[in-house]
């Protein structure tokens, strides 16, 4: 990932065929081995969860959101 994350970031990630959004609950690893544990709410994860949890992924796999 070119920028950083840091917590509070919007991100979005590939869920199965579908795109979700989340936010950075943290960020830990070491370099080259980053993971990032997202907080999901059903409102802004598109209903994929049905009620608020947490996932974690590499880095790599999560990009920031902008802003439409």
């Amino acid at each position: 990932m070119k920028d950083e994350l840091k917590v509070g970031d919007a991100v979005i990630f590939m869920w199965g065929v579908s795109e979700v959004a989340g936010t950075v609950a943290e960020v830990y690893g070491r370099r080259g081995h980053r993971q990032v544990v997202i907080a999901l709410e059903p409102d802004t994860s598109g209903y994929v969860v049905d009620e608020p949890t947490t996932v974690s992924l590499p880095i790599d796999d999560v990009r920031r959101a902008v802003a439409a």
